[in-house]
């Protein structure tokens, strides 16, 4: 039925009445429409936060929980490119075919981090120099033993995934 409806001489003259309408305001704003032209966007946050790469070192990553941390470079902090803090990453951010390790060198762009997006996360994070100990494929298994470490590591004092001092923890 809405083959029919919308088909043949109807939509014929719908393009019809649109092109009319169109030519109407052409010929009525034409001179408005010439001088009030639209702006020229400068480059958004997002396109400058994207264009720029940075380099730092894994301080934390988890497999099971698919996400990590990274610390800048402090000589880029120094200059003041990036802030002093460490920076979130997700698994599904992480272009290489082996997975991260704490010591791993890598750089990242940044990102606005929903929902507030007043946060960056890092984004198209490559390994660049890996440590000595090996590395797995994404699709080897871990075995509870390294799920258990991982989980362990998290809750360490000083780590970046803590957010409650070890005093108040029964």
């Amino acid at each position: 039925k809405s083959r029919v409806k919308f088909g043949g001489k109807k939509c014929a003259e719908n393009k019809e009445s649109i092109e009319t309408h169109y030519n109407t305001i052409l010929e009525e704003f034409g001179e408005q429409l010439e001088t009030h032209a639209r702006p020229q966007r400068s480059a958004s946050v997002l396109d400058r936060l994207k264009k720029s790469r940075h380099t730092g070192t894994i301080v934390y990553f988890c497999r099971s929980r698919g996400h990590g941390f990274i610390r800048p470079d402090p000589k880029e902090v120094e200059q003041g490119e990036i802030l002093p803090q460490d920076i979130f990453m997700h698994i599904s951010d992480i272009d290489s075919d082996f997975a991260p390790q704490h010591g791993d060198s890598v750089t990242f762009q940044l990102q606005p981090m929903p929902p507030k997006f007043d946060k960056a996360q890092a984004a198209h994070v490559r390994v660049v120099d890996m440590t000595a100990s090996p590395h797995k494929f994404w699709s080897t298994p871990q075995s509870k033993e390294e799920i258990q470490k991982e989980q362990k590591m998290g809750r360490l004092e000083g780590s970046p995934t803590r957010t409650t001092p070890a005093a108040a923890e029964p």
